[in-house]
């Protein structure tokens, strides 16, 4: 039931990305910002030469020994995924948009874990 549901909800967001691509990728930018502060970097560019306006050109999220990125060339966005070594990329995949999702969500799912394990230790340390 889970991966159906799961399913929903990439299909959702792929949808939701082909149809508005700024849109998206500004609404995912500052979500991921706003969550995983440190982690995520993002890349923007004027809308024009005197506008006041931009709009998100990448998305990197760093993780334990992975780098995630979204591009937008256009109308199209381009997913990877970059595993590194000491700051050293060692090898770079393209992912389709639905795949890149889950993995991230993976991923962020493991740091969450690590990270709140790490928040007990630390917790129980100051406590006692």
């Amino acid at each position: 039931m889970d991966e159906i549901r799961d399913f929903d909800l990439h299909a959702a967001w792929i949808r939701r990305a082909q149809s508005d691509l700024h849109t998206f990728l500004e609404a995912l930018a500052v979500r991921l910002e706003g969550a995983l502060p440190g982690h995520v970097e993002v890349e923007r560019k004027r809308n024009g030469l005197l506008s006041g306006t931009r709009h998100v050109t990448a998305i990197i999220i760093q993780a334990d020994g992975s780098r995630y990125l979204l591009d937008a060339h256009g109308h199209d966005i381009q997913a990877s995924r970059q595993h590194e070594v000491r700051g050293v990329v060692l090898k770079t995949e393209s992912l389709p948009l639905d795949r890149w999702l889950q993995d991230l969500e993976d991923e962020l799912r493991r740091l969450s874990g690590t990270l709140e394990g790490a928040r007990g230790i630390l917790q129980d340390f100051l406590t006692s």
